[in-house]
Formats: structure tokens, sequence, C-alpha cells
């Protein structure tokens, strides 16, 4: 006989999950929903209960992770009862969103009602190893004791408002699986005035990542990028990447100091489902619900983060036979603008 239920205490130890969870105090044991056939756990997953921006507005998310099925038990619809279950407590319990990143193909959860909300990156493969330069500011190694506090504040102003992006609690900092993400920078800006941005990359091979960055001034912005270089020459990478779109300025300016040739890059494994689309639209976009109630739900979740405008999918909408008149698209473009989509790679689950 198959059942769904939460997690137990005891089962954390046995199963090595207590790491997955100790710190992080929005956890509770039906955010951990296991299948047990006679007696034995089969399969699990893990709701994260975050905020993220939908455009400027923060709306309550419950990111899917972890979803495993033991080999001895898979092909028998098992992951399946154990997402609808899963859907079914986030739309019970209040959350407006759900987002997971897949690893196997999309098709699974589409099925399911997730939609893909694509997200853009860039590649620069340097032409020529760069030049050692000089910054007005001070980049610094990051020191917990000295630079934490400064780097929440930053990230907290930075961020506002920016679609994809979570609000981070205090907490947040502090809890051992985002450190065990990355979730703390690799060094930072410093000036008379305090910090002034933050990087965090890493490198493998001859290829780095940058996997988040924040600044507030120009100056900080180009310290930053003259100090990854200067990294990268050290350690003979040629080539840097991340899921950061290229009409970034960080990536203009890496770009440009760095002679790099650019290639776009991108990806659909952030995958969204709203559990009731009326209402996150009422909540993120008020003036637009009559509308966009009219329009597909993986469309809307598109235009709810700003990955495409009114405009981008007029033309898909009229391949499915959705006609819209004049107003109504000026009033979408003006609605539902294309923003700057990034989930920053430390907030993954």
């Amino acid at each position: 006989m198959e059942t769904i239920r939460p997690i137990c205490e005891s089962e954390l130890d046995e199963l090595g999950y207590r790491g997955y969870i100790e710190g992080d105090p929005t956890w509770c044991p039906s955010q951990t929903p296991v299948v047990v056939i006679e007696g034995r756990i089969v399969s699990m997953l893990r709701i994260w209960d975050r905020w993220v921006h939908l455009g400027p507005t923060p709306v309550r998310m419950g990111g899917i992770g972890d979803v495993t099925t033991h080999p001895d038990y898979r092909g028998r619809g098992i992951a399946t009862r154990l997402m609808e279950h899963a859907a079914e407590y986030m739309r019970d319990d209040g959350y407006d969103l759900g987002l997971l990143f897949t690893e196997i193909p999309a098709r699974f959860y589409r099925r399911l009602g997730w939609s893909c909300v694509p997200l853009m990156g860039f590649h620069a493969r340097l032409s020529r190893p760069p030049q050692p330069g000089r910054s007005a500011l001070e980049v610094l190694p990051f020191d917990e004791s000295r630079d934490l506090e400064e780097t929440v504040a930053l990230y907290q102003r930075y961020n506002a408002g920016r679609s994809g992006s979570l609000l981070r609690s205090r907490p947040y900092w502090d809890y051992a699986r985002s450190r065990e993400r990355g979730v703390l920078p690799n060094a930072v800006v410093r000036g008379s005035a305090g910090l002034s941005g933050y990087i965090n990359w890493e490198s493998e091979d001859d290829e780095a990542e940058v996997c988040e960055v924040a600044y507030e001034s120009g100056p900080a912005l180009d310290a930053l990028v003259q100090y990854l270089l200067d990294e990268c020459a050290a350690a003979g990478v040629t080539q840097i990447h991340g899921e950061i779109p290229h009409s970034h300025p960080f990536v203009d300016a890496l770009v440009a100091t760095a002679d790099a040739d650019l290639g776009l890059t991108g990806n659909s494994s952030m995958m969204a489902l709203p559990f009731d689309l009326g209402a996150l639209i009422a909540k993120a976009v008020p003036e637009a619900a009559g509308l966009a109630r009219r329009l597909p739900v993986d469309l809307m979740c598109r235009l709810l983060f700003g990955e495409s405008s009114g405009r981008d999918i007029e033309p898909i909408l009229c391949a499915r036979g959705i006609s819209l008149e004049a107003g109504e698209v000026r009033q979408l473009e003006e609605w539902f603008p294309r923003r700057e989509v990034i989930f920053w790679e430390p907030d993954h689950f």
C-alpha cells in the first residue's frame, strides 16, 4: 500500500537529511513529504518556503527541490503523485507560486501544469590574456566579521524589485544550506564609505562562472570587473560565463574591458506553477486582471516575470488562434514590460 505523509523527525538522521533543513526557520515536516510503500520510504521531495519578485511585487513561492525516487520504484507514477501532493499542499497553505529547476526533460513537469520561464545567460571568450589593472576602489577577500552585515544590506538594496530575485531574510545568510550553495561572496569592494560591491564566482579548469554580483556605483562595478579579470589571468582562465543577461552592466563592462567575444546563452530549466492565476495577477498587476485571464498560463508566467513583454507574445497568441485588438496589445505592453530576470545561482534549490 502506498502512503504519502510528512517526514518523521527520526527519519531525518536515518536518511542523512537533517543537514538540508537544519537552521532553516521556515521548514516544517509537511514541507518534506515522503512516499512510503510497505514501510519503506521510496520517494521524497523538499518544498522551500521563499519569497520571489515578480517584477517589483514579492510573492510567496514554494521551491521544489531534491525530488528523488528509489531506482527500484521508478516508472510507477510515484513521482507524479508526489508532485501533485506537493502542489495541493502549497495551494492549501497559501503559496502564490511554485518554482523548480528541472534536470530532466521539461515535458514531465509540463504535463503536471508547470510552465517554462526561460532565463538568459552569457559566455565570454577572452581573446587575449587579461591585462592587470588598477581601480579607484579596493577589492578585498570577503571577511564575514567585517563584511556580512553590509553585504546583506547591499543585496537588499540592489535586488529590491529585481524580477526573479529572492527576498533573503537575515537568517537565510546563516543557514548551512545557503552557505553550501555559495551565498557568501568571494570578494568585496570597499572604500571610505564602506562596502559598495561584491562578487561571487568560481572556476574549474579554464572556465569561470559568475554566480552573483552587486554594486552601487560605476567605480565599484569597474573594480569588480578588473578583479575578476586579474584572478582569471592568474588562474589561466580563458572563458567566463553566468546566468546573467548579456544586457546586464556587469557583462557589458566585462566584455569591453577584456575585449572578449560575447556569446548569448540561456535555458528553460526554470518552471513555474501559479496556484490561483487570477489572484496572482490581481496581486502583481491588478489593473490587468480582466484581460490577462484570457491568456494561456504559460505565457502569463513569462509576462509576470517580465521574460517577455506584451508585444513579444502577440505573434505567439496569433499562432495559437488568440486575437487581441491593437489597444489590448498596447495595454499588455504597458502592464507587462520586458524586464531583466535573474534568479541568482546561490538561491537555486
